[in-house]
């Protein structure tokens, strides 16, 4: 047959236009865009709307995106009763909190249930060494669990750094602020001074000489309730104030004003119950 062909270019275009007709059949048509197969628009909308398939991000399939059910952190979506508390952290441990790719800001939402919010940079005071963070949740608990995680992050990092100091002599650290204490400074005196260096909250408290070991407690007991329950960080000097032996003035620092404020309360209702 191929010799026939060759000998008869009539015979040939023929047979041509014969195997070309059976491919046509077997492909589906082009439009007039040269698309195959299921027009875009159209009844193939409609297949993929009964299909029941909701594409979802990547963040919601990895569960980052949000809650551990409902892929959302903080108040419930139209709730109006929530509750909201701002904290300050030095800006040097924000990376911390943070954490790489966001893990342990994304862990500390997942744990509480609260929405963490950290200010920007930029959006900072001038002058300021404090990165206010905004906590919202439907509880105080939620609240008070990621204001822990976060207070107990902040510790963990000023103690690093404060060891850090003590092991090369050195004033401060970057990102910490400086000035926080340095050869021959004890440890509670480079505590203030870290805190005052980071911009925290100062409250002075008088007391009398004489009720000090009331403030300090059995073992320390009532110091640690202060700080436990405030957050602040409670400095007593060793001795009575030099200008005035019967007094003793205590230095309460606290990364916001009300937490110093809360602390310096607790001191004031422990002295009131001994009056009583």
């Amino acid at each position: 047959m191929i010799s026939e062909l060759l000998k008869d270019p009539k015979k040939a275009d023929e047979e041509k236009a014969r195997q070309l007709g059976g491919l046509k059949g077997a492909m589906p048509a082009a439009g007039v865009d040269g698309q195959y197969g299921p027009p875009s628009g159209g009844a193939a909308a409609a297949a993929s709307s009964s299909s029941g398939y909701t594409p979802k991000p990547v963040a919601s399939l990895l569960g980052l995106g949000g809650g551990a059910a409902s892929g959302h952190y903080g108040p419930t979506p139209g709730s109006t009763t929530f509750v909201e508390e701002k904290i300050g952290v030095p800006n040097g441990v924000v990376g911390f909190i943070i954490g790489r790719g966001g893990e342990s800001i994304l862990s500390m939402q997942r744990r509480s249930g609260c929405k963490v919010q950290i200010q920007k940079e930029f959006e900072m005071a001038p002058g300021s060494t404090q990165r206010v963070i905004t906590l919202t949740a439907d509880t105080k608990d939620s609240v008070d669990m990621a204001r822990g995680i976060i207070e107990g992050m902040v510790k963990e990092k000023m103690l690093e750094q404060q060891q850090k100091n003590a092991s090369s002599g050195s004033m401060g650290g970057p990102g910490l602020g400086a000035g926080a204490g340095g050869a021959g400074v004890d440890p509670q005196t480079a505590r203030m001074n870290q805190a005052i260096a980071e911009g925290h909250a100062v409250v002075k408290v008088q007391v009398p000489n004489a009720d000090v070991g009331l403030i300090i407690g059995r073992g320390g007991s009532q110091i640690k309730m202060i700080q436990d329950r405030s957050g602040a960080n409670v400095q007593i000097p060793k001795e009575a104030d030099a200008d005035n032996p019967a007094i003793r003035t205590i230095t309460v620092t606290h990364p916001n004003q009300g937490g110093a404020d809360f602390a310096k309360q607790l001191i004031e209702e422990i002295l009131k119950e001994k009056q009583a």
